[in-house]
């Protein structure tokens, strides 16, 4: 819970008081601790030092193993080094080390502060012992002159080892001492702050409409009095703010089921209000709309020279436009209009998509102008034929028969182009259920071996193969064998000769699959999202030449939707083209 910024303050200065008061108390005892310490361990050092100098008074008249052996024996009983050096630093025995292969000594800053006065003192990192010391250096006397020097130390270690124990119990006892003195602060602090803070609390939640909290009002001083005036502001608020809360779910309720977007703004053009349907076209959030400008949530600017155009002629405004964002253009009927009931010339804009639309228009008239282009040419070529026969009475027998084929050809074509259209229409107005069990792999194998007579007069290699014994779905059994009859011709027709066209059918999970693969031609990637539109062909001199009537792959791609399948294309330029089909099975029959 968050306090109260006069709690904050009494308590903060509080807490502050009592922490550095202990942490200031807790430093100075354990630097009092410390210090001690190392003084004790120093004059013990000192006091060693002096029996030992008088020990070694005679040093001259021993050998170097015997003072090595004397130096060891008596370091190992007092549990201290020692360290006996010459005058020029030279290492002369050790208790713990062999002297030979310790270096010299005279460069120790206790062993200059031994030279300057009475007793050396040093504190420091022993490389020798890896180790903390403190070492503690007199001069070795004897017949009363100096002819060396004796180092005590010892190591630092357990002194750091009681100051941390020390300091931990410092710590546990200030801690707890610290949350004593913070508890009793707390209580100090809120049993003055709490009584605001209720009542700050209990505004905010006023603020957001959370009208049913009341404050405890018990108390007889002006705080209690102040309880009772907020609590009787929020029962009134509570009665108009539930007034107005029915009235505007009803009107969300409306604008979220309404598929056009809507948009209120203010008179300088800052959005006040936008619908799900607006956000979605918007391409946006309504938390990043409120507040910000037309001119910035739509970059294309048609928002806001819209309601500009309103605001100039004080009228309705409506056109068609494009909002930007989109990776295909999508065309909307903007409505402007100025709310009559604002003194603040407030406007409405309302966004209807009318991308379909305009796309089923352009389709529709797509397909008339090319279908009347595709009927209109064999009809000109037959009525062209005709007409010369008619004129010319005397034109020779094989010219007569000549034109004669050629008018049969193109009503051949006419005939096909009529059926192709007529096969369309019945498949894109036919949305019955399929009842009738079809053999998929048979339908296939028969329209392959109908087309082995058309592959081999064009020396093109057509190639089955199946995995199956047979695979049964539901479906339409003419329509599955022209869908296939058609992919598989046209794979023949745009292979060169030579070339190979395979045909493969497979189940994989549940599902029948239908490969035509070739090797010809390839279809570019900006055409394959085309391919399967009405009329629309790659090469449409080569298309004309094969006699295609550019509407074969458009019934494959309604055939296979009528069929609750998928139809995906994969081709590369000069690698040729690979048609897969996927459609349901009924049953599997192994």
């Amino acid at each position: 819970m968050r306090h109260s910024p006069i709690f904050i303050r009494l308590y903060a200065g509080f807490a502050i008081v009592i922490l550095f008061s202990i942490l200031i108390v807790g430093l100075m005892v354990q630097r009092q601790i410390e210090q001690a310490s190392l003084r004790d361990i120093r004059n013990n050092l000192s006091s060693q030092g002096f029996i030992l100098q008088q020990s070694f008074a005679n040093i001259g008249r021993q050998s170097q193993q015997q003072i090595q052996h004397t130096i060891e024996e008596i370091g190992h009983r007092i549990d201290t080094r020692i360290t006996l050096l010459a005058t020029d630093g030279v290492v002369i025995a050790d208790s713990e080390f062999n002297p030979k292969d310790m270096d010299n000594h005279r460069s120790r800053p206790e062993i200059i502060a031994a030279t300057e006065s009475e007793v050396g003192y040093s504190k420091r990192y022993s490389k020798t012992l890896k180790k903390p010391m403190l070492y503690v250096a007199i001069p070795a006397m004897a017949n009363n002159s100096n002819v060396g020097f004796i180092r005590t130390a010892l190591s630092t270690q357990r002194i750091d080892e009681e100051i941390n124990y020390l300091r931990r119990v410092i710590i546990t006892a200030a801690s707890l001492t610290g949350i004593i003195a913070l508890f009793i602060g707390y209580w100090l602090a809120m049993s003055f702050a709490r009584p605001l803070r209720q009542m700050t609390v209990i505004a905010n939640n006023y603020a957001h409409g959370r009208y049913q909290l009341r404050i405890p009002s018990h108390r007889s001083d002006e705080i209690g009095d102040l309880a009772r005036s907020l609590n009787q502001m929020a029962d009134i608020s509570a009665q108009r703010f539930d007034i107005i809360k029915t009235e505007r779910d009803q009107l969300s309720t409306i604008l979220k089921s309404m598929n056009e977007g809507v948009i209120t703004v203010t008179s300088e053009g800052l959005i006040t209000h936008v619908n799900a349907a607006a956000c979605r076209m918007l391409r946006t959030s309504g938390e990043r709309c409120l507040g910000q400008a037309l001119k910035k949530v739509d970059t294309s600017k048609n928002l806001h020279e819209t309601f500009i155009q309103c605001q100039q002629k004080q009228t309705s405004v409506q056109r068609v436009i494009q909002l930007d964002g989109y990776t295909f253009a999508r065309h909307y009927r903007l409505h402007a209009t100025l709310l009559k009931e604002s003194n603040q010339a407030d406007a409405i804009l309302v966004l209807q998509d009318i991308t379909d639309v305009k796309r089923i228009d352009n389709m529709r008239a797509d397909f008339v102008a090319n279908a009347s282009h595709e009927l209109k040419t064999p009809i000109t070529a037959i009525r062209g034929f005709a007409e010369t026969l008619i004129e010319d009475e005397a034109i020779d027998h094989s010219m007569r028969q000549r034109f004669i084929r050629k008018i049969h050809g193109q009503s051949i074509r006419l005939s096909d182009l009529v059926s192709d259209l007529l096969a369309l229409s019945r498949l894109e107005n036919n949305d019955q259920a399929f009842n009738t069990q079809v053999d998929f792999q048979q339908v296939v194998q028969r329209v392959c071996a109908n087309l082995q007579a058309v592959a081999q007069s064009q020396q093109v290699d057509l190639q089955f193969k199946s995995n199956n014994d047979s695979m049964v779905l539901l479906g339409d059994d003419k329509a599955l064998g022209q869908m296939a009859t058609n992919l598989i011709d046209n794979a023949i027709k745009y292979t060169a000769k030579d070339g190979t066209v395979k045909v493969t059918i497979d189940i994989h999970q549940g599902e029948a699959i239908l490969c035509v693969v070739d090797d010809g031609l390839g279809i570019d990637k900006a055409d394959q999202e085309r391919i399967f539109e009405r009329f629309y062909r790659v090469d449409k001199a080569r298309s004309k030449s094969l006699g295609g009537t550019g509407l074969g792959l458009a019934i494959v791609k309604h055939i296979v939707q009528s069929h609750k399948g998928h139809l995906r294309l994969d081709s590369i330029i000069t690698k040729g083209s690979t048609f897969t089909v996927t459609l349901p099975l009924y049953k599997q029959v192994k």
